[in-house]
């Protein structure tokens, strides 16, 4: 389990950032919470062979009337609203902005940099094959956009989770205020849920798609961790307070930093590396 460390208020880096202590990264909540993850990886296998047998037919049950309600609350306010927020998912958007996101954190911290570049475009792929497995047919009730290729799981919402789900890791770089970084954990996760939302309203996407789309953006973003550790083993970042540090020392470090918190106890030095986390126009969730 990795648990963020504590602030190493001696240097003037680390005492300024966040990145240097974060509060909360995917692993500290969910490794510790093992079975937790078992049942998550089980409901997505048991969620994707169901959506690839008899035409999903199983999880129609409970779909189709979600959809139909869905759509029997249907307002115009409401469909401006969904629509803004799906467009906040689309595929041109998040490879754009997280592209963005990479270029401009890449001198402050390398590490992070790297980790945005691997989500924003191994997303895609990981998307790609698993649509192309499961091939789930997408509602044809009352759609208000257009909606193409296979529908299980849903392709913004883990380009939403590859995209605002490390938000919180790139704000971390720029603040020393943890409020401010909790409000954005909060905005973020109500940014995903929201686009989430917006692809059952907008009936291209059945609900158990999206829930398989958070499930695997949750195993996606314990990925992205993982890069952001190894990255900062290998280009220590100023901002970790160890700017001279030695590469494999830092990885020692990180070892160990590892290790401390898998056996629940504190490491006697602060690591050197740390981690995190139709008929209207509009792009189309390939």
């Amino acid at each position: 389990m990795v648990v963020p460390p504590l602030m190493d208020t001696t240097t003037p880096y680390a005492a300024a950032h966040v990145h240097a202590g974060l509060p909360a990264t995917p692993s500290s909540v969910l490794l510790p919470r093992r079975s937790l993850l078992v049942a998550l990886a089980g409901l997505f296998l048991a969620m994707a062979a169901a959506a690839a047998s008899w035409g999903g037919r199983v999880l129609l049950t409970w779909d189709e009337p979600i959809q139909r309600w869905v759509e029997a609350h249907r307002t115009a306010t409401l469909d401006s609203v969904f629509l803004t927020l799906s467009r906040c998912g689309a595929t041109v958007t998040v490879l754009a902005l997280g592209t963005l996101a990479a270029i401009v954190t890449w001198r402050r911290c390398r590490a992070v940099g790297v980790a945005l570049l691997v989500a924003t475009f191994s997303r895609p792929l990981l998307e790609f094959t698993l649509k192309a497995l499961v091939d789930r047919q997408r509602p044809d009730l009352h759609r208000l956009v257009v909606g193409t290729g296979p529908s299980f799981p849903s392709g913004h919402v883990m380009a939403a989770v590859a995209l605002y789900g490390l938000l919180p890791l790139v704000v971390s770089l720029y603040t020393r205020r943890r409020g401010l970084w909790w409000a954005t954990v909060v905005f973020s996760g109500a940014m995903i849920v929201g686009i989430a939302a917006s692809r059952v309203y907008l009936g291209v996407h059945w609900f158990s798609d999206v829930i398989g789309g958070l499930v695997v953006g949750t195993f996606f973003l314990l990925g992205i961790e993982h890069v952001v550790v190894r990255q900062h083993a290998r280009h220590p970042c100023e901002l970790m307070g160890c700017p001279d540090a030695d590469p494999h020392a830092s990885s020692a470090d990180s070892g160990r930093w590892s290790d401390s918190a898998a056996n629940g106890t504190s490491p006697s030095s602060p690591p050197l590396v740390g981690t995190s986390a139709s008929t209207t126009s509009m792009p189309s969730d390939t």
